[in-house]
């Protein structure tokens, strides 16, 4: 199983209150090669529903928190969310926007 770590983030450009919902790309390090890749939400969340990937944030050459699919029904879209660690900049919405 891969792990994507997450160091950026791509808001689309609709208004959209939910920032983690706002997200429209996640840039990350796959573990598999250790290389830099950028993909779009939808193609992301399927790949953590599916349980091919796991995927934490990374800030700081840190691994962070753990992201879980959640489901807006105001947007009707699935999108990652971080859980809990006890530290409230480790959360997507926060990491550098690309």
């Amino acid at each position: 199983m891969a792990t994507f770590y997450i160091y950026g983030i791509t808001k689309d450009d609709g208004n959209v209150s939910d920032p983690d919902a706002a997200i429209d790309k996640y840039h990350y390090i796959d573990s598999t090669d250790d290389k830099c890749y950028w993909d779009y939400r939808q193609n992301v969340v399927e790949k953590v529903k599916s349980g091919s990937v796991v995927a934490h944030t990374y800030r700081d050459g840190k691994v962070g928190a753990l992201c879980i699919v959640k489901h807006s029904y105001i947007y009707n879209i699935d999108y990652l969310k971080t859980l809990p660690n006890g530290d409230p900049t480790d959360n997507l919405s926060s990491l550098p926007e690309m």
